[in-house]
């Protein structure tokens, strides 16, 4: 059996892909896998890290803010399906995933057209677009979160949670008795907002005993973040991106972070509470409604960008420090979310085998 595995662009896309390719090998050693991305996007890092091939086509996403990029992106598209059809004649898939990003679209929108068995995974609570589009040639979509959709979709839907990968799943967290430890991120990409927000509140943490940082900024704000740390007196660790985020989950009491699903999921996992800061441009405002999903679980925290500054911020953190109660029924309260059982990868494969 030959699997294609499509999507990219941020970790939590890959991560997914990275996932269920794991699981395929599991259950099949002899499945032959083969990953396409683009060359701008992280997979180009984490697929050959992860030990598995990927090729690459010119794809970029629908970039409405900016009239030159996108009349640039629609240009791209027949070019990118050229390319998606020569990878697919070459690799000859029985079974085509396309698992979140605009590259997906045009590897995906080429499979159905060749006559190859298709399906999607939609990571978010709402439905984007290249999933919308893409969604009347599939199979199946497995689906993260419970879906809101038309019929004629929804009955193609299978709920299966999010594909976390086995470290994460594995993390079992270490009692930090006298000191909260906090992980802040905002994805593989960074947070600029997040990222401002902590630059402005190191005089306010300053204030709080007993706390430890981890900081991952991504690569463009890594500077800027590093040297505003020079004036924190608590203890802390400032790094762009880490591929051991298993090992932080498994230290951290509370993280402070965007709302991806990829994100999302691995809280769940991981079983950590969080002050969660939707970013407000993603598409449909889908991360808003993942962070519900767990606000509404009493497990994390939701602050919108627009409320978000260091006084809110580091209220909450102390509130969360001096109710340490509060914080261990956050934690109970997201060890038992129901998604958090359901392992995605192995009802996905399982799935695609049993269709093709």
């Amino acid at each position: 059996m030959r699997v294609l595995v499509s999507g990219g662009g941020t970790a939590g896309h890959v991560n997914a892909g990275i996932a269920i390719r794991d699981e395929f090998k599991k259950q099949d050693p002899n499945i032959e896998l083969l990953f396409i991305g683009t060359k701008r996007g992280i997979e180009k890092d984490l697929i050959p890290k992860a030990g598995y091939k990927i090729s690459y086509i010119n794809s970029r996403g629908l970039n409405r803010e900016s009239l030159p990029i996108l009349f640039y992106s629609f240009l791209l598209i027949p070019f990118s399906i050229c390319q998606s059809i020569i990878h697919i004649f070459k690799f000859k898939p029985d079974a085509v995933l396309g698992v979140g990003g605009f590259v997906s679209g045009p590897v995906l929108l080429s499979s159905a057209l060749l006559g190859r068995s298709v399906f999607l995974l939609e990571q978010n609570a709402v439905m984007g677009l290249t999933n919308k589009s893409l969604s009347k040639f599939a199979k199946i979509i497995f689906s993260a979160f419970p879906l809101k959709a038309g019929q004629d979709i929804l009955k193609k839907v299978v709920v299966c949670g999010n594909p976390v990968r086995g470290s994460i799943r594995a993390v079992t967290h270490k009692n930090n008795a006298n000191k909260l430890v906090i992980f802040i991120f905002g994805g593989s990409q960074g947070a600029r907002a997040i990222n401002n927000c902590i630059i402005g509140s190191i005089q306010k943490l300053n204030s709080l005993k007993d706390i430890k940082i981890y900081h991952q900024t991504g690569k463009l704000d890594f500077e800027k973040v590093k040297l505003a740390y020079k004036d924190a007196t608590f203890e802390h660790e400032v790094f762009d991106y880490t591929y051991e985020i298993h090992k932080i989950y498994e230290e951290a009491d509370l993280v402070i972070s965007r709302s991806g699903a990829g994100t999302v999921f691995e809280l769940m996992n991981a079983g950590l509470p969080s002050i969660l800061v939707p970013l407000p441009t993603a598409a449909d405002n889908h991360q808003y409604y993942n962070a519900r999903y767990l606000a509404d679980k009493k497990s994390a925290i939701v602050i919108e960008q627009k409320h978000l500054n260091p006084d809110t911020l580091v209220e909450n953190i102390k509130n969360l420090m001096l109710n340490r109660s509060l914080l261990d029924e956050m934690r109970k309260n997201i060890n038992t979310v129901e998604l958090k059982g359901k392992v995605a990868q192995q009802e996905i494969v399982k799935l695609i085998r049993e269709r093709v």
